[in-house]
């Protein structure tokens, strides 16, 4: 595809924790493409904000609501409105978008406001369940993460495709300082969880007891959390708990490089279709250590890939007979499996795809 201008709507803010939209939005700019990456709405400002990233090509937009009350207005009025907001976003840039690709459905989701311009509907998440029908239905084309999100939005539109979640190759690498390096140091093996501790679907019960089972292993926690959360208060006064908080990205295939395991653990059979999927499982691979997983859909037939259960209640018997077999599962062969599988998914080539599809369906552009 020639060099062209995208819009990229996010229901993230542009900022230290980078997920899907974030890294779609590098992966585009570093192919020549320039790319404006449009924030949550922002109220306390006046007009439209315009910031250069370190990126090239890249720039962060920042803007209050295209006005308020929209949610109460008649469609024909909201599309109005979203159509002269963008009309200014574009006088203010100097140049046309080819593209709006849209990541969320709680605001632009009717995508008419995008008139000749190509008009993507992406989402990565079952809980982004605001206005789907109008988002997918706008759209000249959507893509998805999971089969469940897939199944939604083929009720609405003919040109719904499957993009799993993507690696990022993109970013710098930061290597641990001495002290980081040292909380590696308290036990022979480490087995390390990464993203928000605090997040409703982890399963709490399984970690404390993987933590008060295994005294003789350090489980690193790595992601903010709050003093009251529930994962803090349940594994906290175990010495074998290291909690780093948040950290930033870059820093994130040196953790695991130092892991021994990986952990993916949540309520799956509370939060089935939510959980079908993590984006977390991609770098994990990347990493070639072994993942311990509850069952999750998307990888039910890559039993290769990830060791998973298919009852939470068997997860820690399979976590000890992996602990007691790490060589066998962390061997060199095994490991090698996982990383190509995770280079196959970079953002790079999603964006290959994602490109192709849209020329093979001959959709704008």
């Amino acid at each position: 595809m020639h060099k062209k201008t995208f819009l990229i709507i996010s229901p993230e803010r542009w900022q230290w924790q980078y997920v899907s939209k974030h890294h779609y939005a590098i992966a585009l700019a570093q192919k020549g493409h320039k790319v404006y990456f449009l924030n949550p709405p922002d109220n306390s400002l006046e007009k439209i904000e315009v910031k250069k990233t370190k990126y090239k090509n890249l720039y962060e937009i920042n803007a209050p609501q295209a006005a308020k009350g929209m949610r109460f207005m008649p469609r024909f009025l909201r599309v109005w409105i979203e159509k002269k907001w963008l009309k200014k976003l574009e006088n203010l840039i100097n140049e046309k978008t080819f593209a709006v690709w849209l990541f969320e459905n709680s605001r632009f989701y009717n995508m008419e406001f995008a008139e000749d311009r190509l008009k993507i509907y992406h989402q990565v998440d079952s809980n982004q369940n605001f206005h789907v029908k109008e988002a997918a239905s706008s759209a000249d084309i959507c893509f998805c993460v999971t089969d469940f999100i897939k199944k939604e939005l083929e009720q609405y539109s003919k040109r719904v495709f499957k993009i799993p979640h993507g690696l990022s190759l993109h970013l710098e690498k930061q290597k641990l300082s001495k002290e980081q390096i040292e909380r590696f140091n308290f036990s022979s093996i480490n087995a390390v969880y990464i993203g928000n501790l605090d997040m409703k679907y982890i399963n709490t019960d399984i970690f404390s007891k993987l933590v008060a089972n295994h005294p003789d292993i350090s489980f690193h926690f790595i992601g903010s959390y709050s003093a009251n959360g529930e994962l803090f208060k349940a594994c906290k006064n175990y010495k074998n708990s290291i909690w780093w908080g948040r950290v930033e990205s870059s820093l994130i295939p040196a953790i695991l490089e130092k892991a021994d395991i990986t952990l993916l653990c949540y309520k799956v059979e509370d939060y089935f279709e939510q959980l079908s999927n993590s984006h977390k499982i991609l770098e994990y691979l990347y990493s070639g250590k072994v993942t311990v997983a509850t069952y999750t859909d998307e990888y039910k037939d890559k039993r290769d890939l990830l060791v998973m259960v298919d009852d939470s209640k068997n997860y820690l018997q399979k976590f000890k007979e992996v602990i007691e077999n790490l060589e066998f599962y962390n061997s060199k062969e095994k490991q090698e499996l996982r990383k190509a599988f995770a280079k196959e998914h970079s953002y790079e080539k999603q964006i290959e795809k994602i490109f192709n599809l849209i020329k093979q369906f001959q959709v704008r552009g």
